[in-house]
């Protein structure tokens, strides 16, 4: 529906959704996407210090392994299987090689980096070190040691679960409140534009207006899960203590409970 005429105009004219004739305060609950927000919130709370203990122990078990690795290893020739690179991001390189450990055949691949890659030759010897009591566990000689996940990101995955753990039920008490508590009106699109990120996804911003009932003219945006044209008449609920706080009708995360 296409706006036209003055402020009081489109006061005059606007019709609310049913649910939201009632007056405040209302009675909502949690969409289907509320839901699952805040499944999300209670599962990175308590994955926040359980994950990010094992991954500060996991990191200071490659550590140490490297560092047994550099000073207890044994060094001996390997001959080179087979080399390739898969097809992921950044094509790895790939080596699979034997050698014997101790009266003990091993045969083992792993990831390389690509400058070392390049020296070897399928059937060629190369030097490996390995460690006696645990001979799977070896290297290519001579290669830069590819470093292993640092103690740090245990910390860092463990406060982004807890800041998530916050944040996004904030979010849902920002939609609540304001449902609850808000007041609907029609507003008319002055603008919106969509963009696609590089993961392919599209976002939509769209801009408006609204008329407050005490007469004025407020303006608000927010995200869009749809496309709009400007000039379309819509409807948003605003807090009237505090105009600029609006958000587009429906709501992602809550809804008004229309049961009672």
């Amino acid at each position: 529906m296409k706006a036209a005429g003055g402020s009081s105009d489109l006061l005059r004219r606007f019709s609310p959704p049913p649910e939201l004739v009632r007056s405040a305060p209302r009675d909502v609950r949690l969409t289907s996407g509320g839901i699952v927000l805040m499944a999300f919130a209670w599962l990175s709370a308590i994955a926040a210090l359980p994950l990010g203990a094992t991954m500060y122990r996991e990191a200071r078990r490659q550590a140490a392994a490297a560092a047994a690795l550099a000073t207890d290893g044994v060094l001996v020739p390997a001959v080179v299987d087979r080399l390739w690179r898969k097809t992921d991001d950044g094509k790895p390189a790939y080596v699979a090689l034997h050698f014997d450990a101790g009266g003990t055949p091993i045969y083992g691949e792993r990831r390389m980096q690509l400058e070392a890659w390049r020296e070897l030759r399928e059937g060629s010897s190369v030097s490996v070190r390995y460690l006696p009591h645990s001979p799977h566990q070896w290297s290519v000689a001579g290669e830069r040691r590819q470093d292993g996940m640092p103690a740090g990101l245990a910390y860092v995955v463990s406060s982004i679960l807890i800041g998530l753990a916050v944040l996004l039920p904030a979010v849902v008490r920002s939609q609540r409140s304001l449902l609850i508590d808000g007041r609907a009106a029609p507003a008319v699109v002055t603008s919106f534009r969509a963009h696609k990120s590089s993961h392919g996804a599209t976002h939509r911003e769209i801009r408006y207006e609204f008329p407050l009932l005490g007469g004025g003219l407020a303006k608000g945006k927010a995200t869009a899960s749809k496309s709009a044209a400007v000039g379309d008449t819509i409807c948003i609920v605003y807090d009237p203590d505090r105009p600029s706080r609006s958000r587009p009708y429906p709501f992602p995360l809550v809804t008004p409970n229309t049961n009672c």
